[in-house]
């Protein structure tokens, strides 16, 4: 049995950062040329992908936003119920947003769709939700099983090691172990991607709202969980692969249908 690693916050980083630039340039080739002409206003030279893993870094020092990344479904439930999984935030019990990744998605696009915000706000809101979407399609942010995997040691393709980890979770083997085992470049891996959507028509998948995407998140982390010094080999990486993959291009696409929907005119020049 592995040592538990110590952690600081309830989760480590979703995708970690190479899924997390994978899901934002899938968003990138799928934007209205409206949507793009306002992500350039509001980012400047940054693309989406560069912002991609921005509220990982802000949270560091602004641990207050450590529950908007995940949403704690008890693994033996179903479905999310905001009530139950959705606390309020402890400083301000009376606000209408709740901190779990369901609420915080949907109250960052309420800051994007309001003319009154002001460009610095937007961008802030706009990096928020690049990185919350892809979040909220990693599985094990959705499932409040052993804090999402986090206390599961695992041993991935015979190391206690998975990216930078030196001991290695369920996790974190899916922010990055499995990616990894890929072996692609990201260039290549994107090229996949997108044969993917073409190939199984995942374009067709890309609505939805931040409910129906927890759900699907917490029912894939169900059927992917695995006990204590579980060994994480070829044969559990053939059998979730496909759904890293899913999850990684729905998160782009359905990134691009918020950001298409939200901006539709040219950004006013302010």
């Amino acid at each position: 049995m592995l040592l538990l690693c110590f952690v600081f916050v309830q989760r480590c980083h979703a995708w970690g950062r190479e899924g997390h630039r994978l899901t934002a340039l899938v968003a990138q080739e799928h934007l209205t040329p409206a949507a793009e002409e306002n992500v350039r206003y509001l980012l400047g030279r940054e693309s989406l992908a560069d912002v991609a893993s921005w509220a990982d870094e802000y949270r560091q020092d602004h641990r207050e936003t450590a529950r908007w990344h995940f949403v704690n479904m008890p693994g033996a439930q179903d479905r999310y119920d905001r009530v139950r999984d959705c606390p309020l935030p402890e400083s301000d019990p009376g606000s209408n947003w709740r901190d779990c990744v369901v609420d915080r998605i949907l109250y960052f696009e309420e800051q994007l769709k309001d003319p009154h915000t002001n460009k610095k706000q937007r961008a802030f809101a706009l990096k928020f939700v690049v990185h919350l979407i892809g979040d909220i399609h990693q599985p094990f942010h959705a499932i409040g099983e052993a804090r999402g995997g986090n206390d599961v040691p695992v041993i991935l393709f015979g190391t206690e090691q998975c990216g930078e980890r030196s001991l290695c979770n369920l996790h974190g083997a899916w922010d990055e172990g499995l990616l990894e085992h890929r072996g692609l470049s990201e260039k290549k891996y994107l090229a996949r991607l997108h044969a993917e959507i073409l190939e199984n028509d995942w374009e067709g998948k890309a609505g939805g709202d931040p409910v129906a995407w927890a759900n699907a998140s917490h029912h894939y982390a169900q059927d992917a969980f695995v006990p204590r010094g579980a060994l994480i080999t070829e044969r559990y990486y053939d059998a979730e692969i496909g759904i890293v993959d899913q999850q990684l291009a729905l998160g782009g696409l359905r990134l691009a249908e918020v950001l298409n929907e939200i901006f539709t005119t040219p950004p006013a020049m302010k």
